[in-house]
């Protein structure tokens, strides 16, 4: 038998005790991290629930405000500018972004009234528990230097925009590490409601898909896993591992308008079976993308359900701003 065949057995014998079928997504209480005023939900195993529990408490309570009041009736998801962007644990310059978004350097002078920011990765740089008893927390991942990373409570605060912020991991494995938690949040120059927090099945990290509703239109972030554990070759199942994490997920998305802006970690592009799932999802919608270079290793991905006779376009910033990551920006005719 070549080299080549034993190790083909090796990988099928390291996956072969995966978990394809996705599990049952139940409601969960809240406590620890779960604020009451968001509706939340986990895997329905007391395995998944324990693992998740124990980074719940690594990180301080998921938030929600409401920023300046605006008059939603009469605004439809035409009127909304929706971007997506991982700003790399708080490096991505949200500020500026968010001047020359408005300004229509990224829209071709479409004009941008009101915008929904979905994103990931953002950081809140105080408010985490101790990390005390059996609470996890992630390797600490800093802002590139010499930025201090942009807290989402304090920018939400300072633009006047409504927030929902639910931090997935704490930002510091160590005791001696800032009190910093980092997760996905959205911001928002409408008013967001009607949350709901989907803890996702993984065998790592903490993954949170949150939901909310801005003007009529549901807007989702969503941030898969990069690997998956150590028991397994994780190059390998990584890509069914995030196929199941979407695949969970799916039962639960909203009826009517919906924008999902998704950091899918897809390594090895956009055939992966995540981006599929989701692609096949919203593939009713035409969709005309714009992006830089080739594309051949593709992570980030906006998707739209904008309703019938209407067409969705995106586009990828090149500058990234101090993120990792360019920014997505998207809109509806």
């Amino acid at each position: 038998m070549s080299l080549f065949r034993l190790f083909f057995a090796f990988v099928i014998l390291c996956t072969g005790c995966v978990r394809w079928t996705p599990p049952a997504i139940t409601p969960v209480s809240g406590g620890s991290c779960r604020s009451a005023s968001i509706q939340w939900f986990a895997p329905d195993d007391p395995r998944e629930r324990a693992r998740l529990d124990a980074w719940c408490a690594g990180v301080g309570e998921a938030i929600q405000t409401t920023g300046a009041a605006s008059e939603t009736a009469a605004i439809g998801i035409e009127d909304i500018t929706f971007v997506s962007w991982n700003v790399h644990v708080g490096s991505g310059d949200i500020r500026g972004f968010i001047k020359d978004l408005t300004n229509g350097d990224h829209t071709q002078e479409r004009p941008v009234r009101h915008y929904v920011l979905m994103l990931q990765e953002a950081v809140r740089t105080d408010g985490a528990p101790p990390l005390i008893g059996s609470a996890l927390g992630a390797a600490r991942i800093p802002a590139h230097a010499p930025v201090s990373p942009v807290d989402i409570v304090q920018i939400s605060r300072e633009l006047g925009l409504s927030l929902i912020y639910v931090p997935s991991m704490r930002n510091g494995a160590s005791a001696d590490d800032p009190p910093e938690d980092r997760g996905s949040a959205i911001l928002s120059t409408l008013p967001l409601s009607e949350p709901v927090a989907i803890e996702l099945p993984g065998e790592r990290q903490r993954r949170v898909f949150i939901i909310a509703r801005a003007a009529g239109v549901s807007v989702a972030v969503l941030h898969l896993d990069a690997l998956g554990g150590a028991q397994r070759l994780r190059i390998f199942w990584t890509p069914w591992m995030r196929d199941v994490q979407v695949r969970s997920s799916i039962p639960l998305l909203p009826d009517g308008p919906l924008v999902v802006g998704a950091d899918l970690n897809t390594w090895h592009g956009r055939d992966e079976l995540a981006a599929r799932s989701l692609g096949e999802l919203f593939r009713a919608t035409p969709l005309s993308i714009d992006r830089q270079g080739l594309g051949l290793r593709v992570l980030d991905y906006m998707f739209f359900r904008p309703g019938a006779d209407r067409r969705a376009h995106y586009r990828q910033v090149e500058n990234r701003y101090g993120s990792d990551h360019r920014p997505l920006v998207g809109w509806v005719d």
